[in-house]
């Protein structure tokens, strides 16, 4: 057994004993508005000061694994930093790749001139946007009339 297992057996052991026998155990964190409300002789008051401890504890080894890491290997250490990042892209690659680029969006964008309408020979006259009741008949039909 290392140092770092004894002291987390040791906090587990003291926020246990103080939890026995108690019917409400919600231990507030520690500095807290709800730790500070509690009575000063509330064993709950102690467990969060060794709650923040062991917390405080593990995350200045987990510091010092990764340090260590990236003095002895820099490539695994930083395939280890960088590994949310790389599931995160890999999460939003998909989406982006459907998504239209800048230039895809400016074309569509673009001001195009109004289509001119013309009515086909053999078809029947074509409705004028805008103007109810006028119609647009083929120029031979025009001129036949």
């Amino acid at each position: 057994m290392n140092t770092a297992d004894a002291a987390e057996l040791w906090a587990e052991h003291q926020v246990t004993m103080l939890a026995e026998g108690v019917q409400d155990w919600t231990v507030p964190p520690y500095g807290s508005l709800a730790w500070s409300q509690l009575p000063p002789d509330d064993p709950r008051r102690f467990a969060a000061v060794v709650e923040a401890a062991e917390h405080a504890r593990r995350q200045a080894a987990e510091e010092e694994r990764l340090e260590q890491l990236a003095d002895d290997d820099p490539a695994a250490w930083y395939a280890e930093v960088t590994a949310g990042a790389n599931d995160e892209a890999r999460r939003l690659a998909g989406r982006l790749a459907r998504m239209r680029t800048l230039s895809e969006l400016e074309a569509v964008r673009t001001h195009r001139p109004p289509h001119q309408l013309r009515a086909t020979p053999g078809w029947p006259p074509v409705a004028i946007p805008g103007q109810p009741g006028r119609y647009l008949h083929p120029a031979s039909y025009a001129a036949a009339a």
